[in-house]
């Protein structure tokens, strides 16, 4: 939902932050395997705010392509827990996950997968389990959810 949230912003608006940026990089480069030029030119058509070097020199450094070869990716359901916890900014964009919240509800803004009879939405293009920290992961297997009450 994070990366959801952080389209419509760039198609709405022109602009997202540097944190959905680089999700959106990691998420393109790491896990579908498409060409970091492919999302560099995409966002450089989108971006109001666009530098050309910025946004390139991004997109070469999160792919881990040219002299700094590591491997960066980022969890995006992780991400979204870290820092939209309570997902203002993601119902913000995805008002179809602002449902009424209740126990069995109140993390449909981190992974409305699992909550398919509340709320209507695709079964994900990545497996929902490499977008976790080891972690966040073992927390809810364990708990059933990623974050207490």
């Amino acid at each position: 939902p994070l990366l959801d949230a952080a389209m419509r912003e760039l198609i709405s608006t022109g602009y997202c932050s540097n944190r959905v940026r680089q999700n959106a990089a990691s998420v393109l480069t790491k896990d579908l395997q498409i060409d970091w030029r492919a999302g560099a030119e995409w966002f450089q058509f989108l971006l109001c705010d666009h530098c050309t070097a910025a946004n390139w020199g991004n997109w070469l450094y999160f792919s881990g392509k040219g002299n700094d070869p590591k491997h960066r990716h980022f969890r995006t359901v992780s991400q979204a827990l870290k820092y939209d916890k309570d997902g203002a900014y993601v119902k913000k964009w995805l008002p179809e996950l602002n449902i009424v919240k209740s126990p069995e509800t109140e993390e449909t803004h981190l992974r409305p997968w699992d909550f398919s009879e509340s709320v209507a939405w695709k079964h994900p293009v990545v497996s929902p389990d490499s977008q976790y920290t080891w972690q966040d992961l073992q927390t809810l297997k364990e708990t059933g959810k990623l974050q207490s009450s």
